[in-house]
Formats: C-alpha cells, sequence, structure tokens
C-alpha cells in the first residue's frame, strides 16, 4: 500500500463516497462538478494507494467490494473528523476561540484593561484571554520573546523613547500630567504654575521611574528642585497622602480617581503628558491583536467621557485624547 498522508486523499475520499451515493462516475461528476474522466482518475488512484480494489465493475454498471464498502465508512469517519478540524481552525483564525496574552501594569491595567476584556469576551465568549503584570520597561522584551503577545507601554515626550525595529506601536491614549492637592475641587478649571508649588512636599512614582524623572525635568525648568519625601508605583497611596494633605502630587489622567479631599489644578501653559501605546510584534498574525486594540480604543474613548463629567470642575478642555 502506497502512503495516503496527501491532502489529495481528502479530495479521493469525498470522489469516492459521491460514487457510491450516485451509483456511477458520470452521476457523481456531475454533482461534484467534475469530469467522468476525472473520477475515474481519483477513484484509481485511491485504489492504488491502498492496494484494492474498491469496486467491482462491470459493462454498465459498478458494485462496492466489501473492501469499498470498509472504506467508505472509514472516510465518513475520516471527513466528518476534518470538517471539525477545519471549523474549529476557522474559530481560531477569526479570534472565536483564540488565545491572547497581554502584559499591562499600573492605571491602563486597572482603567482601560478590563473594560477591553469584557468587551472582546462579550462577543468572543471562548476566546481565552490572559493579563500579566509586566512593567511598561520590561514589556518590549516580553513581546519580542512572545512572553505576551500585547504590551501596553506608557512614553512621556519628556524622556527619549528606544523602540525596536521588529515592534509595531499604536496609540491608544495621550493623556495630560496634572496636579492634585489636598482640599475640594472647586467649578473653576483651575489653572497652576509649577513655580507655585515649590515649597511643597511631593509624593511620585518610585526612584528612578520615569515619573519621577518627568518630575524632577519640570520643577529644574521652573527653577527648584522638588522636595520628594514619598515614592510609589501605587496611584492609591499617592492619593491617600495627598488626601491627608501631606503630599502634592503630579500624575496622568488615568490615576485621579474620585476623592472629595482631593483637589486636581491643571498646569499653566503646555502641560506635560503621557502617551499609552499598544506594542505588537510586526510579523504576529494573531486575530485577537486587532480586536484588543480596538477594544482598548473604546475603553479610552469612554475614559475621556467620563472626565468630563466625573468632578465638579468645568474643564476648558479634554484631560486626554484618544487615536480616534
Amino acid at each position: 500500500m502506497q502512503n495516503m498522508s496527501s491532502t489529495n486523499s481528502f479530495v479521493h475520499l469525498r470522489t469516492l463516497l459521491a460514487v457510491l451515493e450516485a451509483g456511477s462516475h458520470s452521476a457523481a461528476a456531475k454533482e461534484l462538478g467534475y469530469t467522468t474522466s476525472a473520477v475515474s482518475q481519483q477513484v484509481a488512484a485511491l485504489e492504488k494507494a491502498l492496494g484494492v480494489a474498491l469496486f467491482e465493475r462491470g459493462a454498465r454498471n459498478l458494485w462496492p467490494t466489501p473492501a469499498g464498502v470498509a472504506m467508505a465508512r472509514h472516510a465518513r469517519t475520516l471527513l466528518t473528523q476534518l470538517a471539525h478540524a477545519e471549523d474549529e481552525m476557522s474559530s481560531y483564525a477569526h479570534g472565536d476561540r483564540g488565545r491572547l496574552k497581554v502584559g499591562a501594569s499600573g492605571t491602563v491595567a486597572a482603567q482601560l484593561l478590563p473594560k477591553a476584556m469584557a468587551r472582546i469576551l462579550d462577543r468572543r465568549p471562548e476566546a481565552e484571554l490572559r493579563v500579566e503584570d509586566i512593567q511598561s520597561a520590561d514589556l518590549p522584551d516580553a513581546v519580542l520573546s512572545g512572553e505576551v503577545d500585547l504590551g501596553i507601554v506608557y512614553e512621556y515626550p519628556l524622556l527619549p523613547a528606544k523602540r525596536h525595529p521588529d515592534l509595531k506601536y499604536r496609540l491608544v491614549l495621550d493623556e495630560e500630567m496634572v496636579i492634585l492637592r489636598g482640599g475640594p475641587n472647586t467649578e473653576r478649571d483651575e489653572r497652576v504654575g509649577l513655580e507655585a508649588l515649590a515649597e511643597e512636599v511631593w509624593s511620585t512614582n518610585a526612584s528612578g521611574s520615569d515619573s519621577e524623572q518627568v518630575l524632577q525635568l519640570l520643577c529644574a525648568e521652573a527653577g527648584f528642585s522638588p522636595r520628594i519625601r514619598f515614592n510609589s508605583n501605587d496611584f492609591d497611596v499617592i492619593r491617600g497622602l495627598v488626601s491627608e494633605q501631606l503630599a502634592v502630587a503630579l500624575v496622568p489622567a488615568l490615576a485621579l480617581g474620585i476623592d472629595r479631599n482631593i483637589k486636581m489644578q491643571r498646569l499653566s501653559g503646555a502641560p506635560p503628558r503621557r502617551r499609552i501605546y499598544g506594542v505588537r510584534r510586526c510579523t504576529d498574525p494573531n486575530p485577537l491583536l486587532p480586536d484588543m486594540l480596538e477594544a482598548l480604543d473604546a475603553a479610552a474613548s469612554n475614559f475621556l467621557d467620563w472626565t468630563a463629567t466625573a468632578f465638579l470642575t468645568r474643564l476648558t478642555s479634554p484631560l486626554a485624547s484618544t487615536r480616534s
């Protein structure tokens, strides 16, 4: 018996069943859209591969041999399994049953990612989504290595950013950085110069973090060095310190939260910003990637709408902008 592993074997099996059901090569050819000669050649090729005669041929008729009847039974099983496999692969190709690993941390992981994931799973309940808590600086390497499929990274225009040529960056949110101080918000969209905060105690992210470097740079431009006494990568901690009037803080819009004991003030002039990007490998064909980026866009738009009404302050301009 010859090898039957070629993809043509499945075509031959379909032809075998068609001949059995139709009763002749010519009738099977009409059903399949082939020529009678093509049907005869496919049946002959299958018999040669199997090493047995599948039909007993008369002058005008043909009948299946016992081997032909047995092979037809196997053909139905194999073709049914093939159809299931094709259906399953189609669901993966369209993302319905795909798998996506996302790396994120901080405010995006808390504010945008859950809403984006809920949006995808509502439409594709069989999709498998996973989240890894990975710091922004480590995410490009995690994406390149395949540890995650999508990384959500933070960039500050004030700081130089290196990008790997094998990675594709897509903007999700461009957000303003604002001042948090103890005290209730007012209706007026207050603007403050950073120099007015020269004597304040500051709370910011961990020592050496991008956020701390941005604060140091901005304060240096304003003519002073900030008195940083509290460092934490947890914005809940930072807001707690501000709420108790132990410090002031410079935070991105996503880190605002709602605390009636905290006043938000916007910096005068051109405020500093933080940009959030979805990062993926340029060659990654995962069909869930565009879905996730679209869902993140929707979550960012919802956040932008929320900021317009979440505070007592009547904003004269949005705190962030989205990709659209």
